[in-house]
């Protein structure tokens, strides 16, 4: 295992993030999370591997890193919402935003933007909330956008939040490694789902 990725790890939580939201954070398993949260130091001291691997990490770095690419990428993304009957693409930050940026211009939809709870540290983490310099979504028909779904925990937070001001229409994402199909009824779509496979010697 990387230790800038271990490091990583016992930074966020020494700046009071739990293992869910460093799972979040880092799109690794909460397992993972929390393994390197209890055994980091450990690790990082005596350089071992982690022998127990609990964990697929998706490194899309190529496509992140290039305004093009993700313009191919939210192309796909326009494409699978074309069923969907929205007003307002909802970028949850920071993965989710230049996403949700890119599919709001080639939908000609209003754009606008949440900051979860995770995000907020030092302030009342019960919620998170709407980004004040966005477009309203009080009573609108909204998307959800993010780039991957870890635990589930982010998506299901923005998805819970909007039904209390708006009207979610869907969620979709990049990269879906938690299974998730729906949450409370509202689709989400991914591009990618991926998972571990259990093989027999």
């Amino acid at each position: 295992m990387k230790k800038s990725l271990i490091k990583r790890v016992l930074e966020l939580r020494d700046a009071g993030l739990t293992a869910v939201d460093i799972a979040e954070e880092l799109n690794i398993s909460v397992d993972t999370a929390l393994y390197l949260v209890l055994n980091g130091e450990r690790l990082l001291k005596e350089s071992e591997e982690v022998e127990k691997r609990v964990d697929i990490f998706v490194n899309w770095d190529n496509i992140k890193i290039s305004p093009k690419r993700l313009k191919c990428i939210t192309s796909i993304m326009c494409d699978m919402l074309s069923d969907i009957d929205f007003d307002v693409v909802l970028g949850i930050s920071t993965g989710g935003i230049p996403l949700g940026t890119l599919i709001a211009e080639e939908l000609n939809r209003d754009f606008s933007i949440y900051i979860p709870k995770k995000h907020l540290q030092g302030r009342d983490k019960t919620r998170g909330f709407i980004g004040h310099n966005y477009q309203s979504i009080k009573g609108r028909r909204i998307v959800v956008v993010d780039d991957v779904i870890t635990s589930g925990n982010t998506i299901r937070e923005t998805v819970n939040y909007v039904k209390s001001i708006g009207d979610p229409r869907g969620a979709i994402v990049v990269i879906d490694k938690s299974g998730m199909e729906e949450i409370d009824g509202i689709p989400v779509r991914a591009l990618f789902r991926v998972g571990t496979v259990e093989l027999s010697r």
